[in-house]
């Protein structure tokens, strides 16, 4: 009996412990890698064969399809961006007219609701345009690594990403010529700067809009219980959005079952081996299962 009582009192510890030691060995054959999208591209594109077939006129096809996404995202952003300093300059009793499309826009009952439905839906299709556009920059980026001679592969990211260049060109065949002290302490201060009014504009912007939001349809509504609908819509919309934008740009956990592959070619070359590897990698943990199920911590 009291055998039975230690059992019970040291079993939630030896099983939390067994399991944690289980976890720990699958971390270890199957590892997590955390990846963005870009990065698994690049890696991926790496494995290509032949790489041969990979060139400068690939570079410019997919150049050209990011360039006219990117264009019209731009249009969009612009549309939005003018709908939000409407309902700015109105809130704020400015009285602003805007002429889009050909359309004038007079502040007036329902017109903030229509703006912004057709502002965050936009805004929603932006963000997916935006993200096939850094598909291909991804594309591009790894294309030119491959087909760019070293030397002239910083040249070619200016010519393709002129909007993420930021400094002074650095020399890559002249590696002694670099920056003195006055110019690294100016680069690193103007990035910063433009790095905290970035963030600060960001948060000023999605703060003016969620503010016009609840203006519009929370506190004045035009349409009663339909201004709250529409405003609940909208939000579940925002919350779509910036669960896409994690997990299009962000980097995310993936399991790497290599080993697998490993196994497998193994198998058809080696059956010998294959049998001494597999049990290298799960041998000590069917043992230890093994040995939880004889002192009963385990079912059959």
């Amino acid at each position: 009996m009291l055998r039975r009582l230690g059992f019970w009192i040291t079993y939630p510890f030896v099983a939390l412990a067994f399991k944690w030691q289980e976890h720990k060995t699958w971390r270890r054959i199957v590892p997590r890698r955390w990846l963005s999208p870009g990065e698994i591209i690049a890696e991926d594109l790496s494995l290509f064969e032949p790489r041969d077939r990979i060139d400068l006129k690939l570079v410019e096809d997919f150049a050209k399809a990011r360039d006219d996404t990117v264009g019209l995202a731009k249009k969009q952003i612009v549309f939005s961006a003018i709908a939000f300093a409407f309902l700015l300059t109105n809130y704020l009793d400015i009285g602003l007219d805007i002429s889009v499309a050909g359309f004038s826009l007079r502040h007036g009952r329902g017109i903030p609701e229509g703006l912004l439905l057709v502002s965050n839906i936009l805004s929603c299709y932006t963000l997916i345009l935006q993200s096939n556009a850094a598909v291909l920059d991804a594309t591009i980026k790894s294309a030119i690594r491959i087909a760019v001679p070293e030397e002239l592969r910083n040249l070619y990211l200016v010519r393709y990403f002129p909007h993420e260049q930021f400094g002074r060109y650095q020399p890559f065949n002249m590696p002694y010529m670099i920056p003195n002290r006055l110019q690294r302490v100016i680069g690193r201060v103007t990035a910063l700067l433009f790095l905290a009014l970035l963030i600060f504009t960001y948060l000023a912007f999605a703060a003016c809009n969620l503010f016009l939001l609840i203006h519009h349809l929370w506190i004045k509504p035009s349409f009663g219980i339909w201004s709250t609908a529409l405003l609940v819509y909208i939000l579940m919309l925002g919350l779509g959005a910036f669960l896409y934008l994690i997990l299009t740009r962000f980097r995310l956990p993936y399991l790497d079952y290599t080993v697998n592959d490993e196994l497998e070619l193994l198998q058809q070359i080696n059956p010998i081996r294959y049998r001494a590897r597999l049990d290298e990698i799960y041998g000590p943990l069917n043992a230890e299962r093994k040995n939880m199920r004889e002192r009963g911590y385990l079912g059959p």
